[in-house]
């Protein structure tokens, strides 16, 4: 995989769309900067914070990933490899859904998905030394390039969304205890059923994860 570094980018993500709108982009790429100035989060919030925070994203072509992972759940494929790496490294990290890395009750990270011909690109910010109020912070110490480096090892093994869902599905329970928004509206999640394709059922009405 090639990786482009940089020390200042509006945001990863956009940065690898329009690399690859422009025809300059080889695949498999990730790319790290040291500070991100509009970064993509969920429901169109800026993702930013100072230089030592985790500001990433990767481009896979669809081939490249597992070959039962539905496309509406692959931020939820990314973030739980992003935990496995973590947890190797000492980390009590969880993934709340759809796309979000908690520490206990508060989001320290979150990955957006994005899909532009066969190629997958995802964008992943986690805080490592820097929240804004009412977010938490990583519990053990890694440089973003190391972190980079190894969640990109994690990828290019491919584990199935097999093995992942069925540890999923136990997690998930965790989720529950926490709202999501679905169209701007605030949703509870306690009485919501995972299926295996990432969405979720809510009352009568399924939910699929876009992000």
């Amino acid at each position: 995989m090639t990786i482009y570094s940089f020390e200042t980018l509006p945001s990863t993500q956009k940065w690898l769309i329009e690399a690859l709108k422009a025809g300059h982009l080889e695949i498999p790429s990730a790319v790290l900067a040291k500070n991100q100035t509009e970064g993509i989060g969920s429901r169109g919030n800026r993702w930013i914070g100072k230089e030592g925070n985790f500001f990433a994203s990767v481009a896979l072509c669809e081939s490249m990933l597992p070959d039962d992972l539905p496309i509406t759940a692959a931020s939820i494929y990314f973030m739980w490899n992003m935990k496995k790496v973590l947890q190797n490294e000492g980390s009590r990290v969880w993934v709340k859904w759809p796309n979000d890395l908690y520490l206990q009750s508060r989001k320290i990270g979150g990955c957006i998905t994005s899909k532009k011909g066969s190629v997958l690109i995802a964008g992943i910010g986690v805080n490592i030394v820097d929240a804004p109020r009412d977010f938490g912070l990583l519990d053990i110490k890694i440089e973003p390039e190391e972190l980079l480096y190894r969640f990109v090892a994690q990828i290019e093994r491919a584990p199935s969304w097999k093995q992942i869902f069925s540890n999923f599905c136990l997690e998930f329970e965790k989720s529950k205890r926490f709202s999501t928004h679905i169209e701007n509206e605030r949703v509870d999640l306690s009485d919501a059923s995972l299926h295996e394709d990432g969405s979720i059922t809510i009352g009568n009405r399924k939910v699929v994860n876009l992000r």
